[in-house]
């Protein structure tokens, strides 16, 4: 069964959703626009081989050749394409964390391994711990920062794991999905670095930090060009859609937007850290992400008592189904707008001080 947030569809009702961590400033005006100004180009099949698209990327990125980037049908596509395509039989993840991982893992017979390596209320990971595991018929997945926990795993100790497994010749493949959101981006991010790795690959998704994962964008990068074509073989043509390729063209240029959701993100994942820390009876774990895992100190309440009772103030948040490691007790809230947010922590308080 497939457990992800952002499925508002099962609810007869308007409501604001805390479950789906994408960017509530939604999608970018510069998209619109585009958009309405290329409706033409639905009349021709997109290029196939993506060259303006792939341009794009790689510049916003900052990487000079094309020939490092694969372009896919979101980031889950090409996650699943990088844990099936590397040439490895078994598959490290750790928990909590993504779901998707062990799906893309169990498709194709592929040994995978949960290490509960997260440390001191999931703000540190036991780099040591994924080295032991590992060997030559190894890829190591790592989400960073890490859904649904929020910990960014600093780029030495990245460094650190990357040269560990490079020299036992294991995969590592990097989630990058919500990297963009983290302080100090990009100096934590490892695009810089796919020269000098051959065992490195990194998976980002292009619309959740531009608010339209319905438009499905995500590229895969990697210096190790025989990897990324398998992973592009193993891709249906056409697999991205022209309004994608018209969003990743244009909103990837979009500084304002950019300059804004930075600024927005910096203060209110600080704002809403506050609120929660004052609340009673909830425990908020420190994120570099959109969204906070927070941990309820009750024994009167679990995840999905406490979503019921927030779906009659038209609130939806993430409960911790699909997540290994996560007992009932745990609740996953995105970062929204500051109204939304002030709703949240006074729905929260008011419920939970009780």
């Amino acid at each position: 069964m497939n457990f992800h947030g952002g499925n508002v569809y099962n609810y007869n009702q308007k409501l604001i959703d805390f479950s789906s961590n994408i960017n509530p400033f939604g999608v970018p005006n510069s998209f619109r626009e585009a958009l309405q100004s290329n409706m033409e180009e639905f009349t021709k099949y997109p290029d196939i081989h993506y060259m303006q698209l792939r341009r794009a990327i790689a510049d916003y990125l900052g990487v000079g050749d094309i020939a490092h980037i694969v372009p896919g049908n979101g980031a889950v596509e090409l996650l699943y394409r990088a844990v099936q395509q590397n040439g490895r039989k078994r598959l490290i993840g750790l928990k909590p964390t993504f779901s998707e991982y062990e799906k893309a893992a169990s498709q194709r017979g592929i040994e995978y391994v949960a290490l509960d390596a997260y440390e001191n209320g999931f703000s540190e990971m036991d780099i040591n711990l994924l080295v032991k595991e590992a060997d030559k018929d190894t890829a190591v997945i790592l989400c960073n920062p890490n859904n649904p926990t929020g910990t960014l795993i600093k780029k030495p100790e990245v460094l650190k794991l990357a040269a560990e497994l490079q020299a036992r010749n294991a995969m590592l493949i990097l989630d990058e999905a919500f990297m963009e959101f983290t302080p100090e981006y990009p100096n934590n991010s490892m695009l810089d670095q796919i020269g000098n790795f051959e065992n490195l690959i990194i998976v980002k998704a292009a619309t959740k930090f531009f608010g339209m994962p319905g438009i499905r964008l995500g590229y895969a990068v990697s210096g190790n060009l025989h990897l990324l074509n398998h992973i592009r073989e193993s891709l249906e043509p056409w697999n991205v859609n022209t309004a994608a390729v018209i969003a990743g063209c244009t909103v990837l240029k979009d500084i304002d937007y950019i300059a804004r959701s930075r600024k927005w993100i910096h203060s209110e994942r600080l704002f809403m850290y506050d609120g929660m820390r004052n609340i009673p009876n909830l425990e908020v774990y420190p994120s570099a992400a959109n969204f906070h895992l927070v941990k309820l100190r009750t024994e009167e309440w679990d995840a999905w008592k406490l979503k019921e009772k927030l779906l009659e103030k038209d609130i939806l948040i993430r409960t911790p189904d699909g997540f290994e490691g996560l007992s009932g007790k745990f609740v996953r809230l995105a970062v929204k707008k500051r109204e939304e947010n002030i709703a949240l922590l006074e729905a929260l308080k008011a419920i939970l001080s009780n």
